[in-house]
């Protein structure tokens, strides 16, 4: 059994989900030892996508339990104008101010580094110019730079947007190249035959085993960092075994050096949130922590947003309201999203979260880069402002909020002697940096202006006497 069943629940723009999400039964129990719930089974490399998987395109879905019938169709209008509802979105958006991303631009821009998106697709834009690869499409085979949804293009934008002089948003990663992998898409429906009872249904376009042949081709094609801003949940089982090819395949790219950076989950239909202590749902890829970074959102107040999944594998968290991003539809900005039922929404959610963290691992992959995949992870990780105790994690924040300018600064003991020292800042030429204080010019100004004042107090003092002498 290599496919999933059931409904995907999720619309890729929605408020509360803002990620694709694909659910379905568990796998059968393999494995010998017990394992509690939650905890992924060893990988399997023998499940990872062979060459001629990854480069079959479309993907159609046959399997042991369902089988696809005929070609995916296109149930939802594609947004064809901007959905952008608020004129003024000149200044920095609050999310990139709390991040401090232009103050990490001073260290690292994303230079060298490859970002797969993995996702709806990512429309051309003015501010992806020339930096935007197309990786291919496994739903149409038409093309990974056609985005009918607006999710991917949002996404894009948070980690690599040029900056622009009209206004203050810049991505994270503004000197990165993108390669688009389209892969899943809400205005998009497959129907499957089940097999042992004859049934129809449809699903969204996408499962964890496209996702898994995407992730393998984006290896293949370059990618220095993988953004995932989507997942699967499933009721958690002792001794679970689920998507083992997208293991395999997020386990794969790590171990041929990628960062591989997904979202932790929405709350909504099959995603229930997990109690504290207590694994109830997985969230895949998510789960398969030893092999990606795990990205939880947060609130406008910094706490853990209320739709963020929680669990043991979260790793760190960063924004995950409010953002502004690309316009799929033109070439500025927007705050919104449209659904496929034409609902307009705020950009929210962890797949929104994720695309900072993703941005991140590429400016650490300029700045230090002789650090393996997993040293970026440690790194993104241990400089995390922290949500819990010294070296502590918890379940809705991870080891906390990504802090980028510690992340691409700090110095870890754990790596002294193992890289080299990072190069000196190159900041992006086209964004305005704050410049450096230099103290002996602020110690001399300090001096003069504490002398002005002196002088100024003693003249007042010489007036008021000569006057009281003359009023005598």
């Amino acid at each position: 059994m290599k496919a999933l069943t059931g409904q995907l629940r999720a619309a890729l723009g929605a408020a509360a989900v803002g990620l694709l999400s694909l659910a379905g039964p568990a796998w059968p129990v393999t494995a010998q030892e017990f394992r509690p719930p939650g905890v992924p089974p060893p990988v399997n490399q023998a499940e990872l996508p062979t060459p001629a998987e990854v480069n079959t395109r479309p993907y159609v879905v046959h399997n042991e339990v369902t089988q696809q019938i005929g070609p995916v169709q296109q149930t939802a209008a594609c947004v064809q104008r901007s959905v952008n509802t608020q004129m003024d979105i000149e200044a920095e958006p609050t999310n990139q101010q709390r991040l401090r991303i232009r103050q990490a631009h001073q260290f690292a821009t994303g230079r060298g580094q490859v970002v797969a998106v993995i996702d709806s697709g990512v429309q051309p834009h003015p501010r992806l110019v020339d930096r935007l690869l197309d990786g291919g499409d496994y739903i149409e085979n038409h093309s990974g730079l056609f985005d009918c949804d607006g999710h991917g293009t949002a996404v894009a934008g948070l980690i690599a947007a040029a900056p622009d002089a009209g206004t203050r948003f810049v991505g994270v990663a503004p000197a990165a190249k993108i390669v688009s992998i389209r892969q899943g898409s809400a205005s998009y429906s497959v129907r499957l035959r089940v097999l042992a009872t004859g049934k129809e249904i449809h699903t969204i376009a996408g499962d964890t085993v496209s996702m898994a042949r995407a992730v393998v081709h984006a290896v293949q094609s370059g990618a220095t960092v993988i953004n995932i801003s989507e997942a699967a949940c499933f009721p958690a089982e002792p001794n679970q075994v689920n998507a083992p090819d997208l293991q395999a395949a997020v386990h794969y790219a790590v171990e041929q050096n990628v960062v591989v950076v997904v979202a932790a989950a929405n709350v909504a239909d099959q995603c229930e949130q997990n109690d504290p202590g207590v694994v109830t749902t997985i969230s895949s890829p998510g789960w398969f922590d030893d092999d990606v970074l795990t990205v939880a959102a947060t609130d406008e107040n910094g706490a853990a947003a209320d739709f963020s999944m929680r669990g043991p594998w979260v790793d760190v968290a960063a924004p995950g309201t409010g953002a502004v991003s690309l316009d799929v539809a033109g070439a500025g900005l927007t705050t919104v999203l449209v659904s496929a039922d034409g609902e307009r929404s705020t950009i929210d959610g962890t797949s929104f979260a994720t695309p900072y963290v993703a941005g991140l691992a590429a400016l650490v992959r300029e700045r230090f880069k002789h650090l393996t995949a997993r040293q970026v992870m440690h790194r993104i990780e241990q400089t995390a402002q922290r949500s819990a105790g010294p070296g502590e994690r918890s379940e809705a924040l991870g080891y906390g909020i990504i802090d980028p300018v510690a992340a691409l600064t700090t110095v870890l003991p754990e790596e002294q002697g193992t890289v080299p020292e990072p190069p000196p800042p190159g900041p992006l030429t086209d964004v305005a940096l704050p410049g450096r204080e230099d103290p002996q010019a602020r110690t001399v100004a300090l001096i003069g202006a504490a002398g002005a004042v002196l002088l100024l107090g003693l003249t007042g003092l010489i007036v008021y006497t000569l006057r009281w002498h003359r009023s005598r």
